[in-house]
């Protein structure tokens, strides 16, 4: 990649959406490095791109991915880094409801010469780290409850409350302990 943070986006598309095994091995040989580094919420490899090729093609056969949605992309020069916020659409087993598999992608990029002198970035390292639980999120009626960031907010502040009257209640009792120990400590003395 000559300029990184316009180019990522044709990248993951040829990996994600509506794919083919020759597209995605194509993407990965030309964009990442022989030697890349691929870490996920299920499974991690240090076995090159020739592993990736095979975790991406059996992702495609399981999760069926038919396209992404970018909400962010950052680049980091000096660090020589992305980072992508996104969302891959996928129909798991090719039949069940399309889902949204939201997470934040770190690339660690290193550069490589190629023919003519010119120097390129290729993907050294890929983290993927998902926003939630990619299987609860497939699950129907559980998933969409879970993706539900009002039932979460709900459930945050319910539960922001509840330990909050609780922590107040203990003060009280600690308060009470407190003064019934210093009127017997007076009783004795």
């Amino acid at each position: 990649m000559q300029n990184p943070a316009k180019e990522i986006v044709d990248v993951v598309r040829g990996l994600v959406e509506k794919p083919t095994f020759e597209r995605q091995a194509a993407v990965l040989r030309k964009y990442f490095t022989e030697d890349v580094e691929f870490t996920h919420y299920y499974i991690n490899t240090t076995g090159g791109v020739k592993d990736l090729i095979a975790i991406y093609n059996i992702a495609e056969c399981l999760v069926s991915y038919q396209s992404v949605e970018f909400q962010k992309i950052t680049y980091d020069k000096q660090a020589n880094a992305l980072t992508l916020r996104l969302s891959v659409f996928v129909r798991p087993l090719h039949f069940l409801p399309l889902s949204a598999l939201k997470f934040l992608v770190l690339l660690e990029l290193e550069d490589h010469k190629i023919e003519g002198g010119r120097t390129v970035k290729k993907i050294k390292v890929q983290r993927d780290y998902f926003e939630r639980a990619p299987l609860l999120t497939l699950i129907p009626i559980i998933g969409p409850l879970y993706e539900s960031d009002m039932i979460r907010n709900v459930l945050g502040s319910l539960l922001a409350a509840t330990f909050d009257v609780l922590k107040q209640g203990f003060d009280v009792l600690k308060q009470t302990f407190d003064v019934l120990k210093q009127e017997s400590l007076k009783k004795v003395s």
